[in-house]
């Protein structure tokens, strides 16, 4: 954190038990964590100067709970007017406005199996929301990205499903999971992680002849289109998303034993990029032999990276605070952890950080995502969403 940088940050902490479950969410309007208090987060720069045009602010708090859904790890916008959910056992729903889950979409839960970090994990749409993409582990746990037709109504076409990626996956933990359709519509990115067990013993991370461990681009036009790997260096990216008022990237990479990150970057920097991943968890050194390769590489440090305390230890991204409802001075990023469950907001002035709020405890948090009014939605793989709220 920048110290010497006073920001005032009003918010609400919720309280919760150890049993898990939609019970735990529960509001404590007393309790209110300055930015200058919160424990255990460093920026990538701590002597940075930073410039803030008037005092950061966030009024946000997590409303209330509702439950009735399977496994949700997903939520993407449709045609600028619906959001769909996706649940991991191979379903994507609509979301209705108060929360509850709507019609089925899709039903692809005879070719994945939710188990372990494997299933249904990532939906994008073309821009005019006539294609969507899929990606999901199938039935041997190798990562498959898919197409669909997508109808007027916003089903899934089941018999225009068409293959265009499939990954070897060689152990059952970090398959990335997220798909990205470029504003422009002219690229459909494909987050993947390293492979898995640990400490990328394979070392695919940075590995230009692997697949794994990158971002990578596909023609989304194409039946059969050729992947090119753009970046490297991810070790098991978890949400992923656009700013849609500034066009950058934000990407939640999960940690190994130490260390989640955080890291933005501009949609026109990723080709040629490396996130650092395994000669580096965050900014420490991790694996000596590869160094050479990262160096080989345009380097993106972490805007933020904490450390595994306090029940901290898996980062789930993430987006920028654009509801109107929600009163901000600043940029916020809303980012949670899904081991101790806390969501908070991390305010990014330029490539800097300039404050951190904690707004509370969503057990099982997988992501937090906006919806088509802007209005952020936390997931819970326990069955439940919770939408963040103005608390003014």
């Amino acid at each position: 954190m920048k110290r010497g940088i006073l920001a005032v940050v009003t918010g609400t902490l919720l309280t919760a038990c150890s049993s898990g479950g939609i019970d735990d969410v529960r509001v404590d309007p007393s309790v209110v964590i300055p930015v200058d208090t919160a424990a255990s987060v460093t920026g990538p720069d701590d002597t940075t100067a930073v410039s803030i045009p008037s005092t950061p602010s966030l009024l946000a708090t997590l409303g209330e709970p509702v439950d009735g859904w399977n496994q949700p790890v997903d939520l993407v916008v449709w045609r600028s007017s619906e959001t769909h959910i996706v649940e991991r056992p191979g379903v994507v729903r609509r979301l209705n406005d108060d929360g509850t889950p709507g019609a089925i979409l899709l039903d692809i839960s005879d070719q994945t199996r939710a188990e372990g970090e494997r299933g249904l994990l990532g939906l994008a749409y073309s821009v005019d929301g006539t294609h969507a993409f899929v990606n999901y582990t199938d039935l041997v746990g190798s990562t498959i990205v898919a197409r669909f037709d997508v109808r007027d109504d916003g089903t899934f076409d089941v018999t225009t499903q068409r293959q265009l990626l499939e990954i070897a996956q060689p152990y059952p933990n970090h398959n990335g999971g997220d798909l990205l359709v470029t504003p422009d519509g002219a690229d459909l990115l494909v987050f993947t992680g390293d492979g898995g067990a640990g400490g990328d013993p394979d070392r695919y991370a940075l590995d230009p002849a692997s697949l794994l461990g990158k971002i990578v681009r596909l023609d989304p036009a194409s039946d059969s289109p050729a992947p090119e790997i753009w970046s490297v260096g991810l070790r098991n990216p978890w949400r992923v998303s656009v700013d849609p008022t500034t066009n950058r990237l934000w990407i939640a990479d999960v940690g190994q034993n130490d260390v989640e990150e955080i890291n933005i970057v501009e949609l026109t920097d990723l080709r040629g990029s490396s996130f650092g991943w395994s000669a580096f968890e965050g900014k420490r050194p991790y694996n000596d032999d590869q160094i050479e390769r990262h160096s080989a590489y345009r380097a993106i440090d972490p805007v933020l990276e904490y450390r595994h305390e306090n029940g901290d230890c898996s980062v789930s991204g993430g987006t920028v605070v654009r509801d109107p409802d929600i009163a901000a001075v600043g940029d916020w990023y809303l980012f949670s952890d899904f081991c101790s469950g806390v969501v908070r907001a991390l305010c990014v002035n330029g490539a800097a950080e300039c404050g951190l709020l904690a707004l509370g405890k969503v057990p099982s948090s997988v992501g937090v995502l906006s919806d088509h009014s802007g209005r952020p939605w936390v997931l819970s793989l326990d069955g439940f969403v919770v939408p963040v709220i103005s608390d003014r």
